[in-house]
């Protein structure tokens, strides 16, 4: 960050009830106070061998706390998802 200037991009990947609270985003925010960064909320696909969810509404919501605590952060648009090929959703189908 010092040697070239450009700010820190954190992935986070939200999971409705798990880890989208205002404690969880108070707890980022400390992460990163003081730290030229970036926040990117991920909502969560939907794969079928797991019951994680991630509503939108509730990615823009969390969004929104880390805003109010002075976290630059924005949700990833997402593509692919119609068709399972979004980011954790590509994988085999089947067993070699």
């Amino acid at each position: 960050m010092d040697a070239t200037g450009r700010r820190i991009s954190f992935e986070y990947a939200q999971i409705d009830g798990e880890n989208d609270s205002t404690a969880d985003a108070k707890a980022i925010a400390s992460l990163v106070k003081g730290m030229p960064s970036h926040v990117n909320v991920i909502p969560v696909n939907k794969i079928k061998e797991r019951s994680f969810t991630s509503d939108r509404a509730a990615a823009h919501r969390f969004c929104g706390f880390l805003n109010e605590l002075g976290v630059n952060a924005t949700v990833r648009r997402t593509l692919g998802s119609d068709i399972d090929a979004a980011c954790g959703q590509l994988r085999r189908e089947y067993e070699i």
